[in-house]
């Protein structure tokens, strides 16, 4: 649940589409209209802005270092994107801005946000590029009364590309859908990295958006606890992973959706719809992206946009994964959109069997899983190793 929730991999109109969405004006994607009211009363009640000195400081410190390759899809600079837009009427086709300033959109209302998408051309790379932030305070994942710093980064990308390999249904689909495999979907925002901090501004967790699930690490364990992590970008697809300092590509197991979190698990829980994507890292052919951070305020559009922010494509009216993405706080569902339960949910380790036959229970058919039940199991877990 990153963002790509609705908006990558595949799922497809044989059978498995996740969803039609109206072009009325006032009718928002289904997925956002699930989301926001969970999103809005969320950013209302936990978004720190303006942002302190010293937790900006303390997000500078612990800003990601991040590694492209560079013949993948490289990042943009968000605010250039906007001033070469039109932002577009969904039902008629008439433009009802140009060159929109980020609050001209953030005033629109949601109903009105719903009907429209941004158009533009194509945008030339940034390096230096910039590296969006938003801070949150929430409670710690173990401790109700101790508050937690949350520190949101999203990079954005022009494209979105599907998985370096995808199984053989995920290839049909894509064929039919219409899409470039290359080019699945145009504005790249739900890839992010979100840094967790303790009451004493120790760092305690860090949690990366993949596809549409997500994976939680653990500093001191997983990577150096006292700094930046390393991360790289999947080739293509432009999902984060944690860097090793491989000499080699390394390959990552990924699905569409959460419910087959069993196969990044277990390699032999393979599902139908199931990808691997290829990872080039800071030693293995990789460049470093010189990013520097901006702060962004409440209701801007990159960040929280419900409309969509690239155009609509629809095949034969059904929703193929292929559209631009609305903001990129629509993440999650509703069940962990806040932040400790966001987290917690992407607490799975590889080849962990306990936690595997925990699961099964609540692991079923994408409208029929036990989200609930799933992030007790994590939160279990998760609460076990930070006690």
């Amino acid at each position: 649940m990153t963002t790509k929730w609705t908006h990558i991999l595949l799922l497809l109109f044989l059978g498995i589409s996740v969803c039609v969405a109206s072009a009325s004006a006032t009718q928002c994607d289904e997925f956002v209209a699930w989301v926001h009211p969970a999103k809005k009363a969320y950013m209302q009640a936990h978004q720190v802005y303006p942002v302190p000195t010293d937790i900006q400081e303390l997000a500078v410190r612990f800003m990601p270092r991040i590694w492209v390759h560079p013949d993948s899809w490289q990042p943009i600079a968000f605010d250039q994107y906007l001033a070469q837009s039109k932002l577009v009427n969904h039902s008629n086709g008439l433009t009802l801005m140009v060159s929109p300033k980020p609050e001209d959109v953030a005033a629109l209302k949601y109903e009105d946000q719903c009907g429209a998408f941004l158009e533009a051309g194509e945008i030339k790379p940034a390096n230096p590029a910039p590296l969006y932030v938003q801070v949150f305070r929430d409670r710690s994942p173990v401790n109700a009364d101790e508050n937690w710093i949350y520190i949101k980064y999203n990079p954005v990308f022009d494209w979105s590309g599907l998985a370096h390999e995808i199984s053989r249904l995920a290839a049909l689909g894509s064929r039919v859908a219409g899409g470039d495999q290359r080019r699945w979907h145009r504005l790249d925002v739900h890839t992010a990295a979100i840094l967790a901090f303790d009451g004493q501004r120790q760092l305690r967790l860090l949690t990366l958006a993949q596809h549409n699930h997500q994976a939680t690490y653990v500093p001191g364990r997983d990577f150096p606890a006292d700094q930046a992590p390393s991360l790289a970008a999947a080739f293509r697809s432009n999902e984060l992973y944690l860097d090793g300092g491989e000499s080699v590509p390394i390959p990552h197991r990924a699905v569409p959706f959460f419910n087959d979190v069993s196969y990044l698990i277990d390699p032999d829980e393979k599902p139908w719809l199931w990808a691997m994507d290829l990872v080039y890292g800071r030693h293995a052919g990789g460049a470093e992206i010189e990013f520097y951070p901006v702060f962004l305020e409440p209701d801007h559009p990159l960040a929280d946009f419900a409309g969509l922010l690239a155009p609509p494509r629809r095949t034969l009216g059904f929703y193929t994964g292929r559209d631009g993405p609305p903001g990129y706080n629509y993440y999650a569902p509703p069940n962990y959109f806040e932040m400790p339960d966001f987290m917690a949910m992407g607490y799975w380790q590889a080849g962990n069997q306990d936690l595997l036959a925990d699961l099964a229970p609540f692991l079923k058919g994408f409208d029929d899983t036990d989200w609930d039940g799933m992030l007790n199991v994590f939160k279990k877990y998760l609460q076990r190793h930070l006690e």
